[in-house]
């Protein structure tokens, strides 16, 4: 915890320094930067009329690539500029699509004040302006995401020169890995939460970014307070720290404070790693049963939240829920009648001459196979000669003679000849030897 408190107020000692850096930085990159060449992709201001009221300083970014320069300021207020994005028709094409402003900006010394159009914006900034206290949080970015499917505006109010860039991207790969991941973890769900393995990582993952709130939930144990006391306000700093930890995370991983990351990870990791060990994966079957609902729950949100196509990704969650839902019983049932449906194997009929091909050559192979097995030790030879009426026949088989005698396939075809003759005629019937014994009974009676 200690490091982790370290960690976080590095960024606070370090400011006064980091802000003359910048400082000086950009006076550098201004002094050696050649004015940039006029660009089909730089947008001008133009008035803005809305509500009646004209606005000035407004610039119009609608497509890829534009961007506006904003000079800095001569007379050393700071001034407001505000741009505007114009949505695009929601299309299912457009599920992974993103938008976003970003500012090329050195200095912290900025005020950015977002809303659905410039009255908004406008409002904004007069309302902070005139407010006794306004604070800006710590963790402010420098870009701007954005739905493109609803209109936004962006003010912008500094003293700095800046420059402001729309981005677009028709398919933004890390929001079809959020639903994705989302889809594959609603889907494992119930094999995840009985796996042993992913017991012990998430423990240990949710031990390193929320050890400070864990430490706080097991000081209010200890002392037993309310959470409207003291606790309160411990977990509001807990939350506030992890916050803003995750926003500069990038600040952390630099050599500067790369050996106190490390440390904290390593120490976060064995204590968490040792109190998921004592503590043992879950057992009880409600327990597993909350673990795979809040998985599942969690997997949802992220299948929602990946898309600013609001409608579609909604849709999408709710098919999920309620296929779900559905019995397995009839899921399966219904896959078979589909199948046999609409998926019906090709089934392709035997001639009379491939039937025989087809049977003298798997008889042949059936007799090798025999064959074979007679000649290993696993068949006991001896022991299957004297159970035979005729072992020379069967020595003969083994050493490659025919399984059939010429006198036994002359009275099989002889059979089949007189058969086929009496087809035609009247032929008699045709009897096994009870019936045939049965018949010789009946006829002595008489």
């Amino acid at each position: 915890m200690l490091i982790f408190i370290i960690l976080v107020s590095l960024p606070f000692q370090h400011a006064a320094v980091s802000s003359d850096k910048s400082s000086s930085i950009s006076r550098t990159k201004n002094e050696n930067q050649e004015p940039k060449a006029d660009s089909p992709l730089k947008v001008s201001s133009t008035p803005w009329v809305e509500d009646g009221v004209t606005h000035h300083d407004v610039f119009n970014l609608d497509l890829k690539g534009k961007f506006a320069n904003i000079p800095a300021r001569t007379d050393g207020y700071d001034h407001l500029s505000t741009f505007c994005y114009p949505s695009v028709p929601l299309s299912i094409s457009l599920f992974w699509s993103s938008a976003s402003m970003k500012m090329d900006l050195p200095s912290q010394n900025y005020h950015v004040y977002i809303g659905p159009n410039v009255t908004s914006v406008v409002s904004l900034a007069q309302s902070s302006q005139a407010a006794w206290f306004y604070s800006q949080l710590p963790w402010r970015s420098k870009e701007f995401k954005l739905s493109p499917f609803e209109d936004a505006c962006i003010g912008v109010q500094t003293k700095e020169e800046y420059t402001i860039t729309l981005q677009w991207k028709h398919v933004n790969y890390m929001m079809v890995v959020v639903t994705m991941t989302g889809l594959a973890i609603f889907w494992m769900a119930p094999t995840l939460c009985r796996n042993t393995f992913f017991h012990y990582t998430t423990g240990i993952s949710l031990g390193l970014l929320m050890s400070i709130v864990l430490l706080t939930y097991l000081a209010q144990r200890r002392f037993k307070q309310s959470l409207f006391s003291w606790v309160g306000v411990a977990y509001s700093l807990s939350l506030y720290l992890m916050t803003r930890t995750w926003l500069n995370i990038k600040e952390y991983l630099t050599e500067q404070y790369i050996h106190l990351v490390i440390g904290y990870v390593l120490v976060a990791g064995i204590i968490s790693f040792t109190v998921v060990y004592r503590m043992g994966p879950p057992s009880n079957p409600r327990t597993i049963n909350l673990i795979q609902w809040a998985m599942q729950f969690v997997s949802l949100v992220m299948v929602v939240m990946s898309s600013y196509h609001q409608p579609a990704s909604l849709l999408l969650s709710i098919i999920l829920l309620l296929w779900s839902a559905i019995p397995a019983s009839l899921k399966s049932g219904a896959n078979t009648q589909i199948r046999k449906r609409f998926f019906k194997p090709q089934i392709k009929l035997l001639s009379e001459d491939d039937y025989n091909t087809q049977a003298h050559e798997e008889t042949r192979k059936a007799l090798e196979q025999l064959k074979a097995f007679c000649r290993s030790p696993a068949s006991k030879p001896w022991q299957t000669v004297a159970r035979l009426r005729t072992p020379g026949r069967f020595a003969e088989f083994i050493e490659g003679s025919p399984h059939l005698t010429e006198a036994e396939v002359m009275e099989y075809s002889h059979w089949d000849y007189n058969t086929d003759d009496e087809d035609g005629d009247e032929r008699e019937d045709v009897y096994t030897d009870d019936e045939e014994a049965d018949a010789a009974s009946d006829d002595n009676r008489d």
